[in-house]
């Protein structure tokens, strides 16, 4: 200190105590139709609402395809008190008694972290088109997610939209783990306890030209509803947002940003590191 200056070969932090990842692993269930669908969904969904969100000790993924198919990935941090095989079992007895098959059951077949936030890329991998045309939007609650929230998710989400587009995919996530309990960031998922995002996505060379246009309006409609549910925060991730939006639908950067502060020094920097705005393509570019 003062006088006394000299070269840093090495610092030492001292860390927050935190949770670690111990297991975790998928099960897939074959839903085959809507019909079949919707009544197991909402019984998963209200799995993860009374027995997931409860525990910082776990978090939990759901990501139901246009194919009906439901993937229910699992993280269970160190933290985690009993049998990760028991603490699901009430799921396949919930398809059991929807009549849905679990293709896959592999709840405690991860043995790190990138094992299980890695275990979906095949299916997004998937997702391929000439060009890969994707509407992107996102809602969720600070609290536990009412039964008109989960009922929208239901309802709107997987019983209309997925056929919208064959390359769709509905994602809803608990934040879990000791994150949870610790201060939120002031913008993005982190703000949000429960969340899913509303990945529409179709190979735009193989759909008409007002098929596009009827996809686009029909997606716009079902945001437009979300908006009029009091306690959810909808399209709070400026990355489910995209640059050819409507007006109505697009966030306000105060929100995305966390304050109007964060979004006027954001937009400074832009200006001064991008003044002639070549990179123009990219989920911000509207509030930009």
């Amino acid at each position: 200190m003062g006088a006394a200056l000299g070269i840093v070969t090495s610092l030492t932090l001292q860390m927050e105590d935190d949770s670690s990842f111990k297991t975790g692993g998928s099960l897939v269930f074959a839903c085959v139709n809507k019909v079949t669908a919707k009544p197991f969904l909402k019984s998963a969904l209200q799995f993860l609402t009374d027995e997931v969100l409860p525990l910082p000790s776990v978090s939990m993924e759901i990501v139901i395809t246009s194919d009906y198919t439901v993937i229910c990935t699992f993280m269970f941090y160190d933290t985690f008190i009993g049998d990760p095989e028991e603490f699901v079992q009430q799921l396949r007895d919930d398809a059991k008694s929807c009549n849905v098959q679990c293709v896959a059951d592999g709840c405690n077949s991860y043995s790190t972290w990138f094992d299980s936030a890695s275990s979906l890329w095949t299916v997004i991998g998937g997702m391929k088109g000439d060009p890969l045309v994707r509407l992107d939007h996102c809602i969720g609650t600070s609290e536990s997610p009412r039964v008109e929230v989960l009922d929208f998710v239901i309802e709107k989400w997987v019983g209309e939209f997925l056929t919208m587009a064959p390359l769709s995919l509905v994602e809803i996530r608990t934040l879990g783990g000791d994150g949870i309990k610790s201060n939120n960031l002031p913008s993005g998922n982190a703000k949000c306890l429960f969340f899913a995002d509303m990945i529409v996505s179709y190979d735009g060379c193989s759909v008409k030209r007002e098929d596009k246009l009827s996809i686009s309006k029909e997606v716009h409609d079902i945001i437009s509803e979300a908006k009029k549910i009091p306690s959810l925060n909808v399209d709070f991730s400026g990355t489910h947002c995209q640059p050819d939006d409507s007006v109505e639908t697009l966030p306000n950067g105060d929100v995305i940003f966390g304050s109007k502060e964060n979004y006027e020094f954001v937009k400074d920097v832009k200006k001064r590191n991008d003044p002639e705005n070549r990179f123009c393509f990219h989920p911000f570019t509207h509030l930009m």
